[in-house]
């Protein structure tokens, strides 16, 4: 990986770590404005892929089963498994016929902590939906039982679904299909391999394409940025304090997209060593930079992800320091 110093972790005055990556901000047009470190630096799009994903589930189950804002706003998302999200997605489950043994994607207790206590202190596991993926197994199932397609399998790479997901992607992405990568992401289903600046380039076009399934999902995610993924999550704060005139979603091993449908532009960085801590300084400081947050918001954000480093004692030992 072509990566760049982004954040150095200071002790006192001094880096005791640094968090290497790669940057593109990329316009819809196809225009690379920014890049550090390098911008075809192929990534792994895990969860990243999920509004995107969304967008096809609703584009194939259109005219069979009207998904609402709230339920297409969890498949967009890596959801908290919480009490409300949960119920959401049993009531889709008994609405198109289908159990939790048709969905794929393994049991995980809730990632909300309080829900993952509640869960324990009633003395009960953790089910299928609780799983952050669970709202996007289900609304693959959804697509399959719309589409007349074999439920069983629906994960595998050689179903007709992720077919058509690669489709989405190589039309979002300007990126051959034939040259998408593809391997086995956390949650069974296929993940994708591109570039980041085309990943950007998806985000951005997730933002301006004038199409009813994206629409549908923009829309989804600008009204329901805590079911779609949780209180306190990076991607839900960008959308709450910009009151949705961004749109975002977090990933694994240091990973967020943005989209930024007023500017045109997509927005993506990666953390070479899969850091999540590195992440929000260098998001607050290039949104900041590029004027795509104001003042205000941009010092909202550094409160609610504080830059400093602090021990037991309250005092300050050190700071996260971007320094592109």
């Amino acid at each position: 990986m072509n990566d760049v110093e982004l954040v150095h972790v200071l002790r006192g005055s001094h880096p005791e770590a640094v968090h290497r990556g790669v940057v593109a901000l990329v316009h819809s047009a196809g225009t690379l404005r920014e890049a550090y470190g390098d911008a075809e630096t192929l990534v792994w799009l895990r969860s990243i892929a999920k509004p995107f994903q969304a967008a096809l589930v609703a584009e194939l189950t259109a005219d069979s089963y009207a998904l609402t804002a709230q339920e297409l706003a969890i498949m967009s998302g890596s959801h908290g498994g919480t009490p409300e999200q949960v119920a959401i997605l049993r009531r889709l489950m008994e609405r198109i016929g289908v159990t939790e043994t048709d969905l794929h994607c393994g049991v995980s207790a809730p990632l909300d902590r309080k829900a993952a206590d509640q869960l324990r202190q009633a003395g009960m596991k953790p089910t299928v939906l609780n799983h952050p993926c669970s709202g996007k197994h289900l609304g693959m199932v959804a697509a399959c039982r719309a589409m007349g397609w074999a439920v069983e399998g629906y994960e595998h790479f050689d179903h007709p679904l992720q077919r058509l997901v690669v489709d989405k992607l190589a039309d979002l992405t300007d990126c051959p299909t034939a040259q998408i990568a593809v391997a086995l992401d956390g949650c069974s289903v296929p993940t994708f391999g591109l570039t980041l600046r085309q990943v950007a380039l998806g985000y951005a076009r997730l933002g301006t394409v004038e199409n009813a399934a994206l629409a549908s999902i923009r829309a989804a995610m600008r009204a329901h940025p805590v079911l779609m993924s949780g209180h306190g999550r990076m991607d839900t704060a960008l959308m709450q304090v910009t009151n949705g005139r961004l749109l975002a979603k977090d990933g694994s091993e240091g990973m967020v997209a943005i989209s930024l449908p007023e500017a045109g532009y997509g927005l993506v960085i990666k953390i070479s060593d899969g850091a999540t801590r590195a992440l929000m300084p260098i998001v607050t400081e290039l949104l900041a930079r590029f004027d795509f947050i104001t003042t205000e918001e941009a010092a909202q954000l550094r409160t609610a992800y504080p830059t400093s480093l602090k021990i037991h004692t309250g005092e300050q030992a050190g700071t996260l320091k971007v320094v592109i």
